[in-house]
């Protein structure tokens, strides 16, 4: 009889025991019993016979035997008890034969209670075991507003998919992420997928267990996996040898850090001071030779607004800074294509790439991580990486102030917007433009749809409710005959339309101050300023990047108040969320007199109180809007 083996098990319960009592703290196994008495239970969920982490089996289900075990699962009753003579003799059978029995336990919340088994989990524990096998009874706590019990909840919805119980999240929204990253649309894991995974995810946890060398950290592994398959394709890492993931790990560790500190994510409102200053080594030999810079987009500027602004903003570059930079554009850059359009850019000796679209995030990324040497910065906003810096506009001023025209002309009847993706941003726009209406014209509603809707005419509903005065698209594409854009009077019976003001992305601007701060030598002083956190330039009128222009269609007093507005917010002394502001449910979201910061307003997931109509989620979008409402959307659905 193993006695030996039993005394060693004992001074580890002792050792723990003693170290928790020491630190005030409850030193024996929990009890579920216990738990679940101060828990509304919706349901209990026989799973049948289950392989579970030994590392998840915490407690009891009845408080029995818990004084029996320190809080690791070791014994703690003398050794020459009955207990201990017991515990020795199933300690010597299974060295011989195995565990012949499951244990019977429950599961709550990820965490696993042993009704029948405690000694077969304390020797399994011992012998470094890493799951036993258990009859398992799952409770189910009624979901509420409880981050713990949201989680909890996702957590069933992915295993009743992947089957998968060894891995854990700490965040709202990531076991969703996780299935969309790995097999997407896939109602029920089969055995080979699941054990692929598995493969996988084990050489992974040992890589980032041995990369944390023993430091606390508050996300999961499973969160980690997250992370690392937001930039590494998952079919491109399953195959992967633990030698490869190691590496991998090395490259993104800081951005792994970053989301360790909540995903610390900087908006630079302006210009910096430090950013232009000149540094020692742009006087060096060679400092003056031509800079090629790339530009990147995921379409053509003949199929795209967006993509269009962006290159009227390169054109503008080229001309300010003459022979000093070569500029290159490569359109229509797929995902499928991305990672060698990047590798191509930088063999060509691109020193500065700029990538115009959020789809372009994640291959932009993993270059960055390959090419250090490469200034690589991606146009998007809420997607925070240390490794590379991103940037984008604060158009929710231009959107006020043309909130506040159509306002100051309405009399009568609906003012109508017209959105297209619902993501960062976007919200804060529309929002804002309600602002403005809401200032000039406290009465007024404001009717809000959505273009990238499926089967739907936004256009048609909006003639529907006779609505005429539109704040639609801020730009066309070169090659759109469509002249409805920015805030225009509809006349529905002649077909017609009058163009008032539109607000305006200069690009052009954020792009010259980029390089220049570059070029200089300055760039690397934002990172000093404002700390070792990502970093998005998030310029506006104060920068000259934001703008509003009108048409001789626009009446006076609507020009001078456009005038006194964009003097106002240009000097950052007016602020289109100053309080008191309601959402559409009535709930107070800035205090009278208050202000809301860009950081919360470009976070903003809800509708004004003046605003009819509703965010749409991804299942209501034309498939063409689906890529970037996963990016980008404000609803984790």
């Amino acid at each position: 009889m193993s006695l030996t083996e039993y005394s060693k098990a004992l001074k580890m319960g002792d050792r723990e025991r003693r170290r928790l009592e020491a630190d005030d703290l409850a030193a024996y196994l929990p009890v579920l019993d216990e738990i679940t008495a101060h828990e509304e239970i919706e349901a209990q969920v026989p799973l049948g016979l289950v392989q579970i982490p030994l590392k998840y089996v915490v407690g009891t289900k009845s408080e029995g035997r818990t004084h029996a075990f320190a809080r690791n699962f070791m014994p703690i009753l003398e050794p020459n008890s009955e207990f201990a003579r017991k515990w020795s003799q199933l300690y010597d059978s299974m060295e011989e034969e195995g565990l012949r029995d499951p244990i019977i336990a429950y599961e709550f919340r990820n965490k696993f209670y042993v009704m029948e088994g405690n000694k077969r989990v304390s020797v399994s524990k011992f012998m470094d075991a890493v799951s036993i096998e258990a009859q398992v009874t799952r409770v189910i706590p009624k979901k509420d507003d409880k981050v713990e019990n949201k989680i909890y909840h996702e957590f069933l919805d992915f295993y009743e998919v992947t089957g998968i119980n060894y891995l854990r999240m700490t965040r709202e929204g990531n076991y969703r992420r996780l299935l969309n990253q790995t097999y997407e649309g896939v109602a029920k894991w089969s055995k080979d997928q699941e054990l692929e995974f598995r493969a996988f995810f084990t050489f992974f946890e040992r890589e980032y267990a041995a990369k944390k060398g023993g430091k606390k950290f508050s996300i999961k592994t499973g969160d980690a996996v997250c992370v690392y398959l937001s930039i590494y394709e998952y079919e491109d890492v399953i195959n992967r040898s633990q030698t490869e993931i190691r590496k991998d790990l090395d490259r993104i560790w800081s951005e792994l850090l970053n989301y360790e500190n909540g995903d610390n994510l900087t908006l630079v409102l302006h210009p910096t001071p430090e950013s232009q200053k000149t540094s020692f080594m742009h006087f060096l030999p060679g400092g003056s030779a031509t800079t090629k810079i790339a530009f990147l987009h995921d379409k053509t500027a003949q199929q795209s607004a967006w993509t269009y602004g962006h290159t009227l903003g390169c054109k503008y570059v080229e001309d300010q800074f003459g022979d000093r930079i070569e500029v290159s554009e490569v359109d229509s850059v797929d995902a499928s294509v991305a990672d060698e359009v990047f590798d191509a850019a930088v063999s060509a000796g691109n020193k500065i790439i700029f990538a115009t679209s959020p789809k372009l995030m994640a291959p932009a990324l993993r270059s960055a991580l390959k090419h250090p040497e490469v200034t690589i910065l991606n146009c998007s906003m809420n997607m925070g990486h240390k490794t590379i810096r991103s940037y984008y506009l604060r158009m929710y001023e231009a959107k006020f102030i043309i909130g506040a025209i159509a306002g100051a002309m309405k009399t009568d009847g609906e003012i109508g917007y017209l959105s297209d993706y619902p993501i960062h941003g976007t919200t804060a726009e529309i929002n804002a433009f309600a602002m403005g209406v809401q200032m000039t014209n406290p009465g007024a509603k404001v009717y809000l749809d959505w273009s990238m809707l499926k089967d739907h005419d936004a256009m048609a509903e909006m003639e529907a409710k006779n609505v005429t005065l539109i704040s639609g698209r801020d730009m066309n594409a070169t090659t759109s005959g469509n002249r409805e854009f920015g805030l225009y009077k509809m006349n529905y019976k002649e077909g017609t339309h009058v163009n008032l003001a539109m607000p305006v992305r200069h690009w052009g601007k954020l792009y010259e101050e980029i390089i220049s701060s570059i070029l200089k030598g300055g760039y690397k002083n934002d990172a000093t300023v404002f700390g070792d956190q990502a970093l998005n330039y998030f310029w506006g009128m104060s920068s000259g990047a934001i703008d509003v222009i009108y048409s001789r269609n626009l009446p006076v007093g609507p020009v001078r108040l456009l005038r006194n507005l964009r003097s106002g917010i240009r000097e950052m002394n007016i602020n289109p969320f100053t309080g008191p502001v309601y959402d559409q449910d009535g709930n107070l979201k800035c205090e009278d007199g208050q202000e809301l910061s860009a950081e919360v307003a470009v976070q903003i997931d809800w509708l004004a109180d003046n605003i009819e109509g509703y965010i749409p989620d991804i299942s209501e979008m034309k498939e063409e809007a689906v890529e970037l409402v996963k990016l980008q959307g404000v609803k984790e659905d």
